[in-house]
Formats: structure tokens, C-alpha cells, sequence
């Protein structure tokens, strides 16, 4: 059973991760740069210089050092569950495609919570924007997000001159209700449109949490901290996915069934500090 588990596991992850209402699926997929669970990229160096009007030949060139950078992927494990054969044999339903089914959904959940972590600036430059909210008090001491926090957020994209294709945004679900509440019919024009300032957005839930007192992000899974929207040109952040395994193992001595567990290898980030960007909400 642990190979046919196996190959139906690969199937139906293909299949699933990346389901259309998943902002995973914007980022630049580099699967095919997997190698023994790690990718390696180049860190692209400094841009040339620009001559105007020139009137000294020849110019002098210069080279381009640019350096390796190797990623290991993140592993994901499930904690392993408990199926009975009379469970197995007795459900009116695929008890195992169930369970497998529950098992590839919570790796999506939580690669998409790291996911959501990496891509976050750390804190505010000119290339990586975090921004502050600017609306009234929504009632929990925070200022509500306007539409005009996501115009401003729209011109730190364009004065970093990022292309104005392929702009995601990925709304917390306060920012979203701030928006809703703010202009109904606006929000229903986005809705409608898929867009808004130029982004295509999203909403979810697990984004990062930034300190208002000095706009840095707070270490991943803080307790503490204000929520925070997400944004980023598509061509600047990457996933890659590597091993995918399940396992479900005969465990017929002492659980009468099996124990079924998942493991995957994945990453999300951006390729440089460069095109991603946060708004969070400032304290009222």
C-alpha cells in the first residue's frame, strides 16, 4: 500500500497546491531548478553605468561579479494518522483519499503561511516599501486601511519602477473588511474587476505581523504585533517544489491499521531584496 500511496499522493498534490483561488500559484515557479532539494541562483550584480552624450572612446568596460546563492528547501511534515481497518473497510467513503486529501490541504496551509513570511520585507527601504496604514480608528486601537494607503503603495511600486504587469496584493482579512466598510460599492467593483490600484489581489489570513513602534517585521510566528497586507511583483518572488512522499505504514500489531504521514519539500521567496512590499496597521 505504501507505494501505491506514494504515487497517488504526487497526483493529487500536483493537483491541489496550486488550486486557482491560491496566490501560490503567482509566484515564478522554479521547479525545474530543483537539485537534491535546493536551487541555485546567481545574485545578479550592480547595473552598468550610464554615459550621456559621450565624447571619450573607447569605453571602458567593466565586468559584472555576481555571486552564488544556494537555497535548501524547507521540509514539511504532517504528524501521522491513525486509520482502522474497520475504518477502512466499514466508511461509506475513500477513508484514505479522505485523510490524504486533509493531509495535502494542511502542508498547503502551512507553506503558505511561510511563504507569506519570506516574501515580507524586513523593513522599509525604497525598493522594498512598508507602509503604514492612515484611516480612522477601526475600534481596536489600529487605524484602518484606505483606499488611498493602496494609491500610495502603487506609486512607492512605480517610483521603484517595477513593472506595472503582474502586481499582486495580498489583503489581510481586517484590511479587507477596512475596505468593505470604508466604500461598498467600490469593494464590489473589486470583487467584480479582480483588482484594484493596479494589483491583482487575494486575501489571507497568516500574514506577517509588524512592530508599529518601529515598522520592522516581527520574527515569524509572533504573538504580538499588528497585521499586515502583502504585495509583489510576480517576477520578483519564486516557489520551488521538491521531494513529495506519504507513507502509510502497516502498523497491524498495535493499531489494527495504518499510520499515514506526508512530507514536502518547498520554498517561497523573493529573489532579492527588491519588489515586494507590506502595508501594516499603524496604531490609532
Amino acid at each position: 500500500m505504501a507505494g501505491v500511496w506514494k504515487e497517488v499522493f504526487t497526483d493529487v498534490i500536483l493537483e491541489n497546491f496550486y488550486p486557482d483561488g491560491s496566490w501560490l500559484k503567482e509566484l515564478t515557479s522554479m521547479d525545474h531548478m530543483v537539485s537534491n532539494n535546493a536551487i541555485n541562483l546567481a545574485e545578479v550584480g550592480a547595473d552598468p553605468d550610464v554615459v550621456e552624450n559621450n565624447g571619450t572612446w573607447p569605453l571602458v568596460p567593466v565586468q559584472r561579479d555576481d555571486e552564488g546563492i544556494r537555497i535548501p528547501l524547507s521540509t514539511f511534515d504532517t504528524k501521522p494518522t491513525h486509520i482502522t481497518n474497520v475504518e477502512e473497510l466499514e466508511t461509506s467513503y475513500d477513508k484514505s483519499r479522505s485523510v490524504l486529501m486533509q493531509h495535502v490541504n494542511t502542508l498547503g496551509e502551512r507553506a503558505s503561511t511561510s511563504a507569506a513570511y519570506n516574501i515580507a520585507p524586513a523593513k522599509h527601504t525604497v525598493k522594498t516599501p512598508v507602509l503604514k496604514t492612515t484611516g480612522e480608528n477601526r475600534g481596536d486601537g489600529k487605524k484602518r486601511m484606505t483606499y488611498n494607503d493602496l494609491l500610495r503603495l502603487r506609486t512607492a511600486f512605480n517610483r521603484a519602477k517595477l513593472p506595472t504587469a503582474g502586481r499582486i496584493l495580498i489583503l489581510s482579512p481586517e484590511h479587507e473588511e477596512d475596505l468593505l466598510a470604508a466604500d461598498a460599492v467600490r469593494y464590489n467593483m473589486m470583487l467584480t474587476t479582480g483588482s484594484i490600484a493596479g494589483f491583482k489581489w487575494y486575501t489571507f489570513t497568516d500574514t506577517a505581523a509588524y512592530d508599529p513602534a518601529n515598522g520592522e517585521k516581527l520574527p515569524k510566528g509572533a504573538l504580538t504585533g499588528n497585521e499586515s497586507s502583502l504585495a509583489f511583483a510576480k517576477s520578483q518572488v519564486m516557489r520551488a517544489m521538491g521531494d513529495k512522499d506519504a507513507r502509510a505504514d502497516d502498523r497491524w500489531a498495535d493499531y489494527r491499521g495504518w499510520l499515514v504521514g506526508a512530507q514536502l519539500r518547498f520554498v517561497a521567496m523573493p529573489f532579492r531584496a527588491f519588489g515586494i512590499a507590506s502595508i501594516y496597521s499603524d496604531n490609532a
